[in-house]
């Protein structure tokens, strides 16, 4: 057995021991995300499209940009429920009590006649409760794994095109409109790396909104999809 393949194992076996704790957590986020996407605001309505895009990738791809219109909680149980829905044992709308009939609300509220988007803060939301030092540290895990997933998306391997698309999400999501259901075919450790730069991307201090690396490497044209290949 190779080091790779062994390391591998060990990942797995310490996330299925992680799991139930996932899930617990991930519930738990849940049920505090349904009131908001219920509400017709512009947290709601980024919420309500993330919660489609769980439930069906293909049919309602997301755009990441969304994500900056959340308060930090809102953002923290967004990636719970993201980091849940990883290896599912149920589909989403089943982990809660009435799930089919409030995912059927969300369809007709984020259907064709969405709210107006009115001019949130979007800078004060992402960055009003994170603490220095708690920046620090998502910077660090951050910045590391954008290194690792913009090398997998030149790679040419099965998994470069989701993080290609993920990665230039990040800068324009109304043309890079993810599957979300598309992150579970990732293996375990590239969908974390996933989060963590959702993370550092999130907490970003800067006029353009986005963490420096990702707007100097990814407007360098280095990672190149075809946008009419992902249909908003």
């Amino acid at each position: 057995m190779t080091d790779s393949l062994m390391k591998a194992l060990v990942q797995i076996w310490e996330y299925q021991a992680r799991r139930p704790a996932i899930v617990c957590t991930g519930t738990q986020a849940l049920n505090r995300l349904i009131p908001i996407a219920l509400s017709r605001t512009v947290e709601g309505k980024a919420v309500g499209n993330f919660l489609l895009g769980l439930y069906d990738g293909s049919e309602y791809r997301f755009d990441l940009t969304q994500l900056y219109h959340l308060n930090l909680r809102a953002f923290g149980d967004c990636m719970s429920v993201l980091q849940m829905d990883y290896l599912p044992e149920v589909e989403i709308h089943e982990r809660i009590a009435d799930g089919k009939s409030i995912w059927h609300q969300l369809l007709d509220q984020w259907g064709p006649l969405p709210p107006q988007d009115d001019c949130a803060d979007v800078h004060n939301l992402r960055t009003s409760a994170a603490s220095k030092q708690q920046r620090q540290a998502i910077e660090t895990a951050g910045s590391l794994a954008f290194e690792r997933l913009l090398q997998i998306a030149e790679s040419g391997t099965g998994q470069s095109r989701t993080v290609g698309i993920f990665l230039m999400g990040l800068i324009n999501g109304g043309n890079y409109r993810i599957n979300l259901t598309d992150l579970r075919g990732l293996d375990l450790a590239v969908f974390e790396d996933c989060i963590s730069v959702l993370r550092m991307d999130y907490l970003t201090e800067t006029e353009e909104l986005h963490h420096p690396l990702i707007v100097a490497i990814l407007r360098t044209g280095v990672i190149e999809q075809e946008p009419k290949a992902v249909k908003p």
